[in-house]
């Protein structure tokens, strides 16, 4: 039974196809809700297909719909606490080619920041207007590839949660915890299960590299609305039908178990998030401005590719446990910039910035960052050669004609404009060179302090 089919049986859930792909395919999600409208519950986004050739993301999250469908008395139970808003196939075009990309060969997952494609500006606006309080997606990896050539992933499920140090303490404590859980949930039904990573080889040892905070991608970046995310993978690519149940499993896993834990733990999870984004609006602290990951030791238990048995692995991790801070500023308490720049604005809108334009003339002190040092990447990534920027400070007057925009950072998605505007931030508009900058020359975002 299609999601359209099951929007007419029940009251419950409604079907909206109104966004549309690169190629003009419908884009279809449902929502689910009690019709409670109690503004003390938890909404939870869930998507999958995100790379067109992971099917597990949406047949998983599509297991999730079977089971609300079947188990009317479970679901009752959820709806008390949650509404729910569900994109099983976010890469429609994708999916039709079996392809990762969209059609116009982007990798979806790497545009969350600099939004360049219209599909990324729609769907984001979608989850920055529904303002979730939990995020989920939903993808596979590939269950092929070696490890030094003599090793395979062993594990069924890799879960990881939001990293991002302007997130607050108490909401990434929560997501860690849910992360726990989710584990126990598949280990109990003889899973195996790690953080999500991908490997590489390092002086001859095995190094894998965990999730880090880089706003590029949906997971990463969807934690600056101060909510819990969760990148969720299983074993897939590259493996056909193979494990078809176990990687679907794996999913229907993870997201009964987060569902089931923010509805038994409600008023927990509901007062834990809620008050860390008071305490993050409210905070006075600095903000962070680059992270970067740390190393440590590890074990990983991968499967001998020569005998097909489990072995435990001493391997270097690159994690965020938590991560390196390589450069804090001073909160500002707004930002201001030219209506010349209405494209920084109409951004961060779509990520759920409130952006005021200047009904008159702003004029005032301002701290202005000048460009010290510019390195150009070697190489192109998704079409874009990044530009690593350091800026000094100084202050000086600005005058702001009217129908400019003031950002002010005292509101809950304030880290998203901490991840575009201060430039050395590796997600900042002046990376993705949307914000041109040379030595010499003045950011034309003023931080009002």
């Amino acid at each position: 039974m299609g999601t359209a089919a099951l929007s007419n049986r029940t009251g419950w859930i409604t079907y909206h196809d109104e966004l549309n792909s690169e190629e003009a395919r419908k884009v279809p999600y449902v929502t689910l809700s009690s019709g409670n409208q109690s503004d003390k519950k938890l909404r939870v986004f869930i998507q999958g297909g995100q790379h067109g050739n992971e099917p597990a993301g949406d047949e998983g999250v599509l297991a999730l719909l079977g089971k609300l469908a079947a188990d009317t008395q479970w679901t009752a139970k959820v709806l008390e606490k949650v509404d729910l808003l569900i994109l099983p196939r976010y890469n429609v075009d994708g999916v039709a080619y079996l392809q990762r990309q969209l059609a116009s060969n982007y990798d979806p997952n790497r545009d969350h920041s600099v939004l360049l494609r219209q599909q990324t500006r729609q769907i984001r606006q979608l989850q920055s207007d529904f303002d979730p309080h939990i995020f989920v997606d939903d993808h596979e990896y590939t269950g092929s590839s070696p490890v030094a050539q003599r090793y395979i992933r062993s594990q069924d499920l890799l879960v990881s949660a939001n990293k991002g140090l302007n997130v607050n303490s108490a909401v990434r404590g929560l997501n860690e915890a849910f992360v726990a859980d989710v584990f126990t949930a598949a280990q109990a039904k003889g899973l195996r299960t790690f953080a999500y990573f991908t490997t590489s080889m390092s002086n001859g040892t095995v190094a894998i590299q965990e999730p880090d905070a880089h706003a590029q991608a949906n997971h990463k970046g969807a934690g600056n609305y101060q909510a819990l995310t969760f990148l969720v993978e299983t074993r897939g690519i590259r493996l056909a039908d193979q494990h078809f149940q176990r990687r679907v499993a794996s999913h229907l896993i993870t997201l009964t178990a987060i569902i089931d834990k923010a509805v038994n733990e409600f008023e927990h999870v509901y007062s834990t998030i809620e008050a860390g984004r008071k305490a993050f609006t409210e905070s006075k602290q600095d903000i962070v401005v680059v992270q970067d990951y740390r190393l440590g030791n590890k074990t990983v238990q991968l499967i001998d590719a020569a005998n097909g048995s489990l072995v435990d692995v001493d391997v270097i991790s690159q994690n965020s446990d938590p991560a390196v801070v390589v450069l804090t500023r001073k909160r500002p308490k707004a930002y201001v910039f030219s209506r010349a720049w209405a494209d920084i604005a109409s951004r961060l809108r779509i990520l759920g910035v409130r952006v005021d334009t200047l009904a008159e003339p702003f004029q005032g002190d301002v701290e202005a960052l000048v460009v010290t040092n510019l390195t150009l990447a070697e190489t192109k990534f998704e079409g874009i050669a990044g530009t690593t920027v350091v800026t000094k400070s100084k202050t000086r007057h600005v005058r702001i004609p009217a129908g400019g925009f003031y950002v002010d950072t005292r509101q809950k998605n304030a880290a998203y404009a901490f991840v575009q505007l201060e430039p050395e931030n590796e997600a900042s508009l002046a990376y993705y060179n949307q914000i041109p900058l040379e030595v010499g020359d003045e950011s034309p975002v003023f931080r009002v302090l």
